[in-house]
């Protein structure tokens, strides 16, 4: 069996694996404290690319992961009534049912969760978009064309969070 050269042992070191059951690896282009009204922390947000100079591209079809660990308890219904209208808003639908399948399928998936615990929204071109918690899958739908959408709850017209938004691409910019 070879061993690993020290450039490939290096670049490991760079490296944030998906969570359990991923097969690509992504790097962890950014990070910023995510907080509400310039006041309140609600957790750590990341951005993980292939490549950090695709940040640009983030809103387009390559391999992502958004990532927030909670800094305080949230509900799980607060955060499908979140994405989902997030979604509505930045795809400029009237309704939750025109929703593509796939964005559907996971902005319905968020489950209660306590301070400390990590969210990871993954999404592959073509194959899946995938929500895990603390590593455990929590929900994968195939990707039909539109599973890259998804990130405009983060990176849309209509973010989530403007601030984040753009600490986490300028910081990715630079990586």
């Amino acid at each position: 069996m070879k061993k690993p050269t020290l450039a490939v042992a290096l670049l490991s070191l760079f490296m944030t694996a998906l969570p359990a059951g991923a097969e690509d690896r992504l790097e962890q282009c950014s990070e910023v404290e995510l907080k509400v009204m310039g006041l309140f922390s609600v957790g750590t947000a990341s951005l993980h690319l292939a490549e950090c100079n695709d940040a640009g591209r983030v809103l387009e079809r390559v391999p992502k992961m958004f990532s927030l660990e909670l800094a305080r308890d949230i509900a799980g219904q607060d955060l499908i009534d979140s994405a989902n209208d997030l979604l509505m808003d930045n795809l400029g639908l009237e309704s939750r049912e025109a929703l593509p399948e796939e964005l559907a399928c996971l902005a319905d998936a968020y489950v209660d969760a306590e301070e400390g615990e990590r969210f990871d929204v993954v999404y592959r071109p073509d194959e899946k978009l995938a929500l895990y918690r603390n590593d455990q899958l929590l929900a994968e739908c195939p990707d039909r064309g539109h599973g890259h959408q998804y990130f405009k709850i983060w990176f849309g017209e209509a973010p989530f969070n403007d601030r984040m938004k753009e600490a986490l691409l300028k910081r990715a910019a630079r990586s």
